[in-house]
């Protein structure tokens, strides 16, 4: 019985997983389609169609052309790309500069082939930049060169929304942006989400070296996402390239380079002793000879945050009881925190000091109307 429970329940994983499959590869990965013509107008069938990694050096698997000229490259990881189109008696054709983000429906111009022999290459450069025309979506894609270039907060990569237009920045909840009246945000990882569902905030935080690029979906998003109202977030992380890569990074703050608060100085308080560090190092290439006919590929990123902090964030906690004089009325001799006379608590009926000769408007029911000096500045 017990192994019948067991065979049963792991069918039922192993249909959810297949089931949550293709949601996640629609997430992480583009969809590229396109349609293939000739000189005159006219679709052409049975043309070849691969798509290059401009990065990597690697190809599709080849996309045949259908009766109506039209073929299509569904799950493509985010990347840039030259599409090639071949067909015997035409000329091989090019197009670069293809970026595919993850969630991207991309529409590619219908490309000319013209009559030739397949030797023959023309690439096509200086068109348009595309238009997403298979998806009403709104959307931004922070791209790593970005990541890498723009001096963003390294603190957490939902940051990267704030350069999408019209978002503004809110408090701390998931994301910490908002577009309009819409407040909480949904965050993906590769797919996955990266919710706390117990609470709604993040629950997956990597560091930006790592992240590949952010896509931020503000309206007309498709059916495969959703859970909140607000910005869908979604990150896709990197991936090694053909060519070893690597970086490293040192961001430091220190207290002993900033001056003394004014509160500080007023009170008497030595600066207090604060210091952080962000240290990090990616590295990533191919699993065999660089710029060789690679399939495989790794990436690596860690990163760590030594820190320093003074205790209560360096301000210190005073506590100030009435003195003798003060709990009969007397507020003569009060002194302020640095041990100035602060005797400015008066009698409002006469507006004499509060002395043992002035108290009648001084107290009233057994309690002090006036206001004790502050225990700090």
């Amino acid at each position: 019985m017990r192994r019948r429970m067991f065979v049963v329940r792991a069918s039922l994983m192993l249909a959810i997983l297949a089931a949550s499959s293709p949601v996640r590869a629609q997430i992480t990965t583009g969809t590229v389609t396109g349609t293939v013509k000739d000189s005159q107008g006219n679709v052409i069938p049975g043309a070849t169609v691969v798509l290059i990694s401009e990065t990597r050096g690697t190809k599709s698997a080849p996309a045949v052309t259908n009766d109506t000229g039209d073929y299509v490259f569904p799950n493509v990881t985010p990347d840039t790309y030259t599409v090639e189109v071949t067909l015997e008696a035409f000329k091989t054709v090019r197009r670069g500069g293809i970026a595919v983000s993850g969630g991207d429906r991309v529409g590619m111009p219908a490309i000319t082939l013209e009559p030739g022999a397949l030797a023959e290459t023309i690439t096509v450069v200086g068109q348009s930049p595309l238009v997403q025309t298979q998806s009403g979506e709104r959307s931004v894609a922070i791209t790593s060169n970005q990541i890498e270039n723009l001096p963003i907060a390294r603190g957490n990569f939902t940051s990267l929304t704030a350069l999408a237009p019209g978002v503004v920045q809110v408090g701390a909840s998931a994301g910490g942006t908002r577009l309009g009246g819409a407040g909480q945000n949904n965050i993906m990882m590769d797919g996955i989400s990266a919710m706390d569902t117990g609470n709604n905030g993040q629950m997956l935080n990597m560091n930006v070296d790592s992240i590949g690029e952010v896509k931020i979906l503000t309206q007309g998003y498709q059916a495969e996402y959703g859970r909140s109202s607000g910005l869908q977030i979604t990150a896709v992380t990197k991936s090694g390239t053909n060519r070893f890569r690597g970086s490293t990074y040192d961001i430091q703050t220190n207290s002993d380079w900033d001056a003394n608060s004014w509160v500080n100085e007023k009170n008497g308080d030595p600066k207090p002793k604060t210091s952080t560090k962000t240290l990090g190092y990616t590295i990533g290439g191919p699993v065999g000879k660089p710029g060789g006919a690679n399939k495989l590929f790794f990436f690596y990123s860690h990163e760590y945050r030594p820190q320093t902090l003074a205790i209560n964030n360096g301000n210190p906690l005073r506590i100030r009881v009435p003195t003798a004089l003060e709990r009969i009325g007397d507020f003569s001799q009060t002194r302020d925190n640095n041990g100035a006379l602060f005797n400015l608590i008066k009698d409002p009926n006469s507006t004499q000091p509060c002395t043992t000769a002035h108290t009648a408007g001084c107290l009233q029911d057994g309690r002090v109307r006036g206001q004790l000096p502050a225990g700090r500045l």
